[in-house]
């Protein structure tokens, strides 16, 4: 038995050493070097989340003061006044009104306060009519079937 347990021991010392030759060895196509692949990040039109915040806001600064300084240059007188549309243009369609976001539907589009139709921006939408301005000028809009709602008591008078 003992021949058996020193043959036993060789083999293993033999297999050990033969593993760590391999492992020795077997890099020495790249000299020990791992190579990984190269991830490199684009952003498209987004903003770059590594990118410096406060180089940002200055930038953003900058562009804001030329946008002023371009609104604030007097305009060519030459450009000819144009006239208010005819209320006729606008047919209104229908009126979402007293949340936080009021609608209309003027002309088969959804606008809200702020859009531009025909030139002329919506000032207000409320329950009694919408609200234009088109160069300075303020014109409403009736909403369709704004006739007075009679109660169970009232007659209508004719």
């Amino acid at each position: 038995m003992k021949r058996a347990d020193k043959l036993l021991n060789l083999m293993v010392i033999l297999l050990l050493l033969a593993s760590f030759t391999y492992i020795a060895f077997a890099d020495s196509d790249n000299d020990g070097v791992i190579s990984r692949p190269v991830i490199e990040y684009s952003s498209g039109d987004l903003r770059d989340p590594f990118g410096d915040l406060l180089q940002l806001a200055i930038e953003k600064e900058q562009k804001a003061k030329e946008v002023q300084d371009v609104v604030a240059a007097p305009k060519d007188s030459a450009e000819p006044h144009k006239p208010m549309p005819s209320l006729d243009k606008f047919k209104v369609q229908g009126v979402i009104w007293g949340g936080k976001f009021p609608q209309a539907i003027i002309n088969n589009k959804i606008l809200g306060v702020g859009d531009l139709i025909e030139g002329a921006e919506i000032v207000s939408i409320e329950k009694k009519g919408i609200t234009l301005s088109f160069a300075g000028t303020m014109a409403s809009l009736a909403i369709p079937g704004n006739a007075p709602v009679l109660g169970k008591g009232d007659k209508e008078e004719k």
